[in-house]
């Protein structure tokens, strides 16, 4: 089936460590047998499956977008995708800060660092980890839809028009709920939605591979 008017704007490959399950080139070519017209990698906290999404990317007539997905001062997620040279250059100089001041166990973005380097970085509000989700979530007793406005608020006043929120729907418990507080809370503010799929493995039959890395991460047993 073609999926020539989607492209996906998450997705992890193995180097989002103990996290994805697949190569970037797998990732790439999958995208391409169903007709996207373009494929986002965003791993986390690191950028080095961006050369490999690239080549591939040609190779398959696809477009590569470079990207990642950060975690910020409160453990909290946030999609991080480059619009140009300069977005790029400061992404890499994000990563690298969060490495040198935080410690390679625990990068850590600080957002008064992300607003300082916005120029050419496209920002999604981010998964269920991100910190707006936890602001807005209804199903959790501290959400807060003031707080999770001014945040969004603050954000857009940065970024402009390059501040979407990120819509994910996995048929998980909740996620009606989250997804319409948020379809809810970008309308109030007249803030466009993106619609993604947090992407692990590139075919469904590596989800057992998947389930090995994340149970090795959490020192957890396959039970």
């Amino acid at each position: 089936p073609s999926c020539a008017a989607y492209v996906e704007l998450h997705a992890h490959s193995c180097f989002s460590f103990l996290d994805g399950a697949s190569w970037p080139e797998e990732l790439v070519a999958q995208a391409a047998q169903l007709g996207l017209r373009g494929l986002a990698l965003t791993d986390h906290d690191n950028l080095h499956g961006a050369w490999d999404l690239t080549l591939a990317a040609e190779e398959n007539g696809i477009q590569a977008i470079i990207g990642a997905e950060v975690t910020l001062e409160d453990a909290s997620h946030l999609t991080l995708l480059v619009a140009s040279p300069a977005g790029y250059r400061n992404l890499c100089r994000l990563l690298s800060r969060a490495y040198q001041v935080h410690g390679k166990d625990t990068p850590l973005v600080e957002r008064e660092w992300l607003f300082e380097l916005n120029e050419g970085l496209i920002v999604l509000s981010g998964c269920r980890d991100s910190e707006l989700v936890r602001l807005s979530d209804p199903s959790v007793a501290s959400s807060s839809h003031s707080a999770a406005m001014e945040l969004a608020t603050a954000y857009r006043a940065i970024f402009g028009d390059r501040y979407y929120i990120e819509l994910q729907h996995h048929d998980v418990f909740g996620d009606t709920e989250r997804v319409a507080a948020l379809a809810s809370l970008a309308e109030q503010l007249g803030i466009e939605t993106v619609a993604t799929n947090n992407v692990h493995y590139h075919v469904r039959t590596r989800h057992r591979l998947n389930d090995v890395l994340v149970a090795v991460r959490h020192r957890q047993t396959l039970d």
